[in-house]
C-alpha cells in the first residue's frame, strides 16, 4: 500500500462568535486502498502549492501502514510554512490513521488500543476579551450553551481579576447549576508567581476543575503549582518539554492536543505522564470535525486522560465539510464508529468552504 500523491484544501470555517478559522485539509491517495483525509487544524497558509510538494517529495512511494515511521520523517522536516511543523506533520498522521482504519475496516481508536471510555467530556471557550467588548454578548454564549443542552465551560482570563470575578459571579446568579466551570486559564500571561497567585485568589472561589498554564515560565508556574491546591495544567508539545514539567513540578496534568504532532506523538507524552504519576487532557477548540474525531479518538483510548477536555468544534463552528457532525451531547463528544475517523466529507460542502487547493 504505497502512497502514490498528496492532495492539500484551503478551506475557512466560521466561529460562532464570528471569528473565520482556516484549516488545511489534505488526502493521502494509496496505489490500492481509500483515501485517507486529515487536517492540520486552525491553520491558513498561501503556500499550499510548497507544502503539497514537500509531502509529495517525502512520502510518495512510501508504505502508508508505517505510521510511526512516517510520523518520525516528518518531525525531522522544517516545512518553512505559516503553518507550523507540528500541525502539518498532525495533518498526514490524522490521514494515516484514516486510512489504516478504513482498510482494516475498524474505527481509527481500535488502532490506539481501543476504548477506555465510551465519551469524552469537553467544554466550550468563554474569552476575557469577549467579556471586556460586550458584557451582554459573552453571556449570550453561555445561554446558547445551556439551550443546546451543554453546561461545561471554561474561561481565558482577561487580565482584570475583578471583571472576571464579576462576570462569572453574574453567570452562576442567572445559570446556577445548569453551568458549570472547567477551567482558569491564564494562557501563559504571568511573569511573577505572586502575581498570578494573588489573581488566582480573586476567583478560585468558582470552583474550577484546574488552573491552565500561569506562566510561560516553568519556574514560575513551579512556585504558583505549590501554593495552590487544585490541579494545574501545562501545554505539552513534546517529550522533552514533558520531561521538564515533571523535572521542575511546573505542573500537575499536561495539555496535549493532535495539533503537535498527531495521535502518534501526544500518545507518547501520555505514556510519559502516565509513568510520572500526570493526570492528561485533550487540549484546544480548534478542530474542524477531521480533527475532532482525532482528538476524541484518542482521549477515550487513553487510561489518564482524566480531567474534561477543551475540543467543542460541533459547538464552536457554525458549519463543517463533513456530511455528519461528531455528536455532541450534555457537554460530552462521542467518538465515530465508522473506519478510520469515520468523517464522511460532504463534496458540495467542501467546495463552498474551500478557497485554495494544491
Amino acid at each position: 500500500m504505497k502512497i502514490t500523491k498528496v492532495e492539500t484544501i484551503q478551506i475557512e470555517t466560521p466561529r460562532y462568535y464570528g471569528h473565520i478559522s482556516g484549516h488545511v485539509l489534505v488526502k493521502v491517495h494509496v496505489d490500492d486502498g481509500p483515501v485517507g483525509w486529515g487536517e492540520a487544524s486552525d491553520s491558513r497558509t498561501e503556500d499550499l502549492g510548497a507544502i503539497a510538494k514537500q509531502y509529495n517529495d517525502l512520502l510518495v512511494g512510501k508504505d502508508a501502514g508505517n505510521i510511526t515511521e512516517i510520523n518520525e520523517l516528518l518531525s525531522a522536516q522544517a516545512f518553512k510554512s505559516t503553518v507550523s511543523d507540528r500541525h502539518l506533520v498532525s495533518a498526514i498522521d490524522l490521514a494515516l490513521y484514516d486510512l489504516n482504519g478504513k482498510v482494516q475496516g475498524v474505527p481509527a481508536y481500535r488502532l490506539m488500543g481501543g476504548k477506555m471510555r465510551d465519551r469524552l467530556y469537553c467544554c466550550y471557550p468563554i474569552f476575557g476579551w469577549q467579556v471586556r467588548d460586550d458584557f451582554e454578548q459573552a453571556a449570550s454564549y453561555l445561554q446558547r450553551l445551556t439551550d443546546l443542552g451543554h453546561h461545561l465551560f471554561r474561561y481565558y482570563v482577561s487580565g482584570d481579576s475583578a471583571l472576571d470575578d464579576r462576570f462569572l459571579t453574574e453567570m452562576k446568579h442567572r445559570y446556577g447549576d445548569k453551568i458549570k466551570l472547567k477551567s482558569l486559564d491564564f494562557s501563559g500571561r504571568f511573569k511573577d508567581w505572586e502575581t498570578v497567585v494573588r489573581y488566582a485568589d480573586v476567583i478560585r472561589h468558582h470552583e474550577p476543575y484546574h488552573f491552565e498554564q500561569p506562566s510561560r515560565n516553568m519556574r514560575v508556574s513551579a512556585e504558583f503549582v505549590r501554593r495552590v491546591d487544585l490541579p494545574v495544567t501545562w501545554h505539552i508539545n513534546t517529550l522533552e518539554q514533558g520531561f521538564e514539567a515533571i523535572e521542575k513540578r511546573a505542573c500537575t496534568a499536561f495539555n496535549v492536543a493532535c495539533v503537535s504532532g498527531g495521535p502518534t506523538n501526544i500518545r507518547k507524552i501520555f505514556a510519559l505522564a502516565e509513568a510520572a504519576g500526570f493526570r492528561c487532557l485533550i487540549g484546544t477548540d480548534q478542530e474542524s470535525t477531521l480533527g475532532v474525531s482525532a482528538q476524541v479518538s484518542v482521549g477515550i483510548s487513553m487510561a489518564n486522560t482524566s480531567l474534561p477536555c477543551d475540543p467543542m468544534g460541533p459547538v464552536l463552528y457554525t458549519t463543517s465539510p463533513a456530511t455528519e457532525r461528531v455528536r455532541a451531547e450534555g457537554s460530552y463528544l462521542y467518538p465515530f464508529e465508522g473506519p478510520g475517523l469515520g468523517v464522511e466529507i460532504d463534496e458540495e460542502k467542501l467546495r463552498e468552504l474551500t478557497v485554495a487547493t494544491a
